[in-house]
């Protein structure tokens, strides 16, 4: 007589397979028009399983947001080596955001466009992690207009705004399949930037 097969469980394929029906609704219904039995029944799992795994569903909106903040937040240390020069560090900032956005491109969309739902404490840590960001940025040109290698009538602040909202748009109009990759667009932003920047 054949033995019965008995199935395992596997959180870690459970809990993927939640993260990617929830980025897959969130991105077609929205947040608020999609519920927790929709994304447990796209999962094939049932919604104690997805209550074993998330507390709720903005639960899953955060890790969302904080796989994609993670990864950049990782490579934003990386950009900021003291053995780079300012434009250098600029240069791997940019690369940073550009290749997070094309890594991750349905989180950093389901975020943007369903952030609003968070409730306040979520949304200030992942503000907190945004304005990290912001600061290195602006750390990186008021270093470099002090030392001369960037125009000295720059506004640091000003300047970073324009190139984080430049950067972060990508995920509007990137696509990880078109003609260029996430390096070239960077590479891009930086030449383009650069060139009006450099003393």
């Amino acid at each position: 007589m054949a033995a019965t097969k008995t199935r395992t469980y596997q959180p870690k394929k459970t809990r993927a397979a939640i993260v990617k029906s929830g980025l897959k609704l969130f991105g077609s219904r929205g947040y608020h028009g999609t519920s927790v039995g929709d994304i447990a029944t796209a999962a094939k799992i049932t919604k104690g399983a997805f209550y074993h795994h998330f507390k709720s569903k903005e639960e899953l909106l955060v890790l969302i947001h904080k796989e994609y903040a993670d990864y950049q937040y990782k490579a934003m240390q990386e950009a900021m080596s003291d053995t780079l020069s300012s434009a250098q560090q600029l240069r791997a900032l940019i690369t940073c955001i550009v290749e997070a956005v094309g890594r991750y491109k349905p989180n950093v969309t389901v975020y943007f466009q369903e952030r609003r739902y968070l409730t306040k404490s979520n949304l200030a840590k992942a503000n907190r992690q945004r304005n990290e960001l912001e600061n290195a940025f602006i750390e990186v040109v008021e270093k470099g207009v002090a030392s001369g290698e960037f125009r000295q009538d720059l506004d640091p602040r000003v300047a970073c705004l324009g190139i984080l909202g430049m950067c972060a748009w990508t995920y509007q109009w990137y696509s990880p399949r078109g003609r260029l990759s996430a390096s070239d667009v960077a590479d891009n932003f930086s030449s383009m930037l650069l060139d009006g920047m450099l003393a």
